[in-house]
């Protein structure tokens, strides 16, 4: 167990570390909430989000680094200790002699790798503390502490890894404290898109580009090919210490394979590098199908395909288009594009396109299918960097990372703006709904939508309806607003 009592003794950061005000900040407006919970993967930044805030907050601070060996004796001397208090024999004579130790905060680092008797005291502490005293757990998994009821009670607030992602505008500053080149917008967004903001991949993406005096271009492509093998060990250290069944999910899972709903929500919920969103779980992009990278390396640099699924479809990269060579090529496509996850298995695909089918007969048109598909995407990119792509198996399964596609950008506009109109956030609201209806100004596929698409098409057609529903009411009243 690692304790600091004062600002000059916190842990080293790296020294191009920024301050990322909107972290700070967030740590500081909910200074007084008796449990900031700071639930991430492993990588997201969260002992640096502790660090840089014990080192700037105006309340007394303790930061606290657990380990698998620490005990509840332990936990309390070192608090004690950082506040200025005499050692307790058990927790409620420390919970007494904290109510003298002025307003402190307990920065708690590292809570999921303790013992369950450490984490009952945590437990114990945010209910039972005085106010004076507050405390910053952070945490891998969520299930420490219930934060469910903390949070309906009004006793606990959470910082997660969506919270945690670098926004581009901290990767530029990250970039320009390593001293990188990040003059060009457009590579720093395509690598905090690539990464999604992933602390741990942003950070050794730039400082791999300072160390080879490169460009951002194609800069997470290039970290990752080249440290396949480092990722590789990076993910079975966080999955040491996870029960054997689900960390073998979590590898099938990283090297492409589906994985059930259940087990999903509880890599999500263990921080196992899953994220919810766009209503459906899903790996990180960096450490998904981790195998992929040590595979042979492209041969040149690897350009997104640009999709269009409004309006008249459309599959281009470097201006050339994808002539499919049959209609139904083209739907699968579409299919798959519109999917959460960009992927489907083979059993799925028979059972939507080929309904009524004889069931040999359905496998060898979807086997002619895979190949023609195959022909026309190599057509453009090459047999060779194909694989990087998209991948033929049991599944058939689209890189995202390397397809732009319109349908995707309408659907995450509108999930923003629904959480805008939660939030009561009405000019955030607007702002993504008409983006949503910008991009979808034209009917999905030319309005020539087969069956097997048909729910898909229903479901984004009642989204916009309700968007341009909102955003006409909206403009009706600052127009009633402006007399």
């Amino acid at each position: 167990m690692h304790e600091v009592s004062t600002r000059a003794k916190l842990p080293k950061l790296a020294p191009d570390t920024i301050r990322r005000e909107r972290i700070s900040g967030w740590m500081a407006d909910h200074a007084d909430v008796p449990l900031r919970l700071v639930a991430a993967p492993s990588g997201s930044g969260k002992t640096t989000a502790l660090v840089s805030y014990a080192a700037t907050t105006r309340h007394r601070a303790a930061y606290i680094a657990l380990d698998a060996g620490s005990t509840p004796a332990e936990l309390r001397t070192a608090i004690a200790r950082a506040l200025g208090c005499g050692v307790p024999q058990d927790d409620d004579e420390l919970l007494h002699a904290l109510e003298g130790a002025g307003r402190s905060e307990v920065l708690v680092d590292e809570v999921d790798r303790a013992p369950e008797a450490v984490r009952a005291s945590l437990r114990r502490f945010v209910y039972e503390a005085p106010e004076n005293v507050t405390f910053v757990y952070a945490t891998r998994a969520r299930d420490v502490v219930n934060a469910t009821r903390l949070i309906s009670l009004g006793l606990g607030a959470v910082l997660d890894g969506e919270r945690l992602a670098f926004t581009v505008e901290e990767a530029t500053r990250l970039a320009e404290a390593a001293r990188v080149d990040a003059s060009d917008e457009r590579e720093i967004g395509r690598l905090v898109h690539d990464t999604e903001g992933w602390a741990f991949a942003v950070c050794s993406a730039i400082r791999d580009t300072a160390s080879s005096a490169r460009s951002l271009d194609g800069a997470f492509d290039r970290w990752r090919r080249g440290n396949a093998r480092f990722m590789r060990r990076f993910i079975d250290d966080a999955l040491a210490d996870v029960e054997p069944p689900l960390a073998s999910a979590a590898r099938k899972l990283f090297d492409g394979e589906l994985i059930d709903d259940v087990t999903l929500d509880r890599l999500e919920q263990q921080g196992l590098f899953v994220r919810w969103t766009g209503g459906a779980y899903r790996p990180y992009r960096a450490v998904a199908r981790v195998a992929r990278a040590g595979t042979a390396q492209p041969t040149r640099t690897l350009t997104p395909f640009a999709v269009r699924l409004f309006g008249k479809p459309e599959v281009r990269v470097e201006g050339e288009r994808v002539a499919w060579f049959r209609r139904r090529d083209a739907q699968i496509f579409a299919f798959l594009a519109l999917q959460p996850q960009g992927r489907a298995r083979r059993e799925q695909l028979l059972h939507i396109f080929w309904p009524d089918a004889d069931r040999q007969l359905a496998a060898q048109s979807l086997r002619s299918a895979c190949s023609t598909m195959r022909r026309s995407l190599a057509a453009v990119v090459g047999y060779a960097d194909l694989p990087h792509y998209v991948s033929f198996g049991d599944e058939i399964a689209l890189n995202l990372d390397l397809f732009a596609i319109d349908a995707r950008r309408v659907r995450a506009h509108l999930r923003d703006a629904d959480a805008a109109w939660s939030a009561g956030d009405i000019a955030a609201a607007t702002d993504h709904d008409r983006a949503a209806l910008r991009l979808a100004h034209e009917e999905l596929l030319d309005g020539d939508v087969p069956p097997a698409l048909a729910g898909i098409a229903t479901e984004l057609e009642s989204a916009l309806n309700r968007a341009s529903e909102r955003t006409t009411e909206e403009e009706e009243k600052q127009l009633i607003a402006a007399g």
